[in-house]
């Protein structure tokens, strides 16, 4: 690559520096277009403080991203991990000059099926881990993103999961001085990352760390077998009944996932929630007994609709297309975890909050709908927004080529994404005050602030002792 093609990121990356990165990772893995740091540098949402980054690496192993750490430490150049980058929060985009130190060639995936566990690199995507995994009958016990088609193992592992990250049982982890930490029983010298409760529970630390405190680029997952599902779908009269219908087949143990889709203020406004229960049992009659135990405790509310959404999910676990609206409008959430007692209150207060802002949201075509779901004891509730606006390069790069070309060359409507902003930001306010926890912290949900004493201290010693220079994910955790 010439001079020129790099473009400025050039100068702003000491030589020195440059070189001992190409000679880490390979010149090829090395990347400083403009363009490209441009996208690199960027989720799915325009922040107003990013900054393109001053380059992008792509280490192959976790020795190279090691000696990638210690590197950039000696010029003081903060380092952001990055998988697919596909975020709503900010967490993988610079603030500043940084490098981002990208996971994609870091996919390996070790199967020890006899012993139930796999070591996957950080870059692996979910759906390439799913497709290893299909042969041998077994599945990752960690739920998986709809988005795992591009996002990756290391993503969820760092940015967090609705459901939690229960199925990581261990970790490789980079810290900012270039230290390699193995966590969970295959921290031992010479032994298997078959168990993560081994002594106190390291790997903890890091998940939902949103890259703060390491760069991880080895994740051990519990697999479980695949078992016969079964699914159900009702019809529900409003969103009350629905989560009312929720709870009860997650306390009772009879469904392993439910989902309720509630209409905005779009077109079909007035339609019926719907719920969507999967089940599964241990043989195929096991699984019959559950269903039939679904169908006699769903209530008198609900009716029963064909069960075609869970089973096209089911079929198709994994897609691209659901970050852009139908028509390829601008999609944005805002999402709450809720206690089970919690979650009707804020639902109301959020349906609320909603329909005083509707003359707005209406008068810039700003249209939402809801999507309730669960795999435990809690209800996780997602106000979705769509609007018609200019979409970001980063949503036009994981675009299929069809869709790219309907859906390139929208106007800006900058009045429309700051309403939408604005919105979302009463939305999480109002799931806050009803003690509501978030994954993919990022800048945008608070941490540190909503911490008592003890644990902010706890959290601001611990980043103090594994990132003394503040140089890994600066920004992250701190709100």
């Amino acid at each position: 690559m010439t001079p020129a093609a790099r473009g400025n990121a050039v100068a702003a990356l000491p030589g020195d520096c440059l070189a001992e990165l190409a000679a880490i990772a390979g010149h090829e893995n090395v990347i400083l277009e403009t363009r490209a740091l441009a996208l690199a540098s960027s989720d799915l949402i325009d922040w107003p403080w990013q900054r393109p980054a001053l380059a992008v690496v792509k280490p192959r192993s976790t020795e190279e991203t090691a000696r990638l750490a210690r590197a950039a430490g000696l010029y003081g150049i903060p380092l952001i991990a990055r998988g697919a980058g596909l975020s709503y929060s900010g967490g993988g985009v610079p603030g500043g000059a940084a490098i981002i130190v990208d996971t994609t060639n870091l996919a390996t995936i070790d199967i020890h099926a006899d012993d139930r566990h796999a070591q996957v690199g950080a870059g692996t995507s979910w759906e390439a881990l799913a497709q290893a995994l299909a042969p041998h009958g077994l599945k990752p016990a960690q739920p998986m993103p709809i988005s795992g088609v591009h996002t990756t193992v290391g993503g969820a592992a760092s940015q967090g999961m609705p459901g939690g990250l229960d199925g990581i049982i261990g970790l490789a982890v980079v810290l900012a001085d270039g230290t390699v930490a193995r966590t969970g029983s295959g921290a031992r010298r010479h032994g298997s990352a078959f168990q993560r409760y081994w002594g106190p529970d390291l790997t903890g630390v890091f998940l939902g760390d949103c890259g703060a405190y390491g760069i991880k680029t080895e994740i051990s997952l519990r697999l479980v077998p695949v078992r016969p599902l079964r699914f159900a779908s009702f019809s529900c009269p409003d969103g009350a009944t629905g989560l009312g219908l929720m709870p009860r087949l997650l306390q009772a143990g009879l469904a392993v996932r439910v989902v309720a889709n509630g209409p905005g203020n779009g077109p079909g406004a007035d339609a019926p929630w719907t719920v969507h229960v999967t089940m599964e049992g241990a043989t195929e009659d096991a699984a019959d007994c559950v269903l039939a135990a679904v169908r006699a405790d769903r209530g008198q509310q609900a009716t029963e609709i064909d069960a075609d959404v869970p089973r096209r999910l089911h079929a198709r676990p994994f897609s691209i297309r659901g970050f852009v609206g139908l028509e390829g409008e601008r999609w944005l959430p805002v999402h709450g975890v809720l206690p089970l007692s919690q979650a009707p209150s804020c639902l109301a207060a959020l349906q609320r909050l909603l329909a005083d802002h509707a003359a707005e949201l209406d008068t810039h075509g700003i249209r939402y709908t809801w999507t309730l779901s669960s795999t435990g004891p809690y209800i996780t509730i997602e106000p979705m927004f769509y609007w018609n606006d200019a979409l970001t390069p980063l949503h036009l790069y994981y675009l299929s080529d069809r869709h790219r070309e309907r859906f390139s060359g929208r106007h800006d409507a900058a009045e429309a994404r700051a309403l939408v902003r604005r919105v979302r930001d009463d939305l999480r306010l109002a799931m806050d005050a009803h003690d509501a926890v978030h994954a993919q912290l990022g800048r945008y949900f608070p941490y540190r602030s909503a911490l008592e004493d003890g644990a902010g201290q706890l959290a601001a010693r611990i980043k103090r002792a594994l990132d003394p220079d503040g140089r890994m994910h600066p920004g992250t955790l701190q709100a």
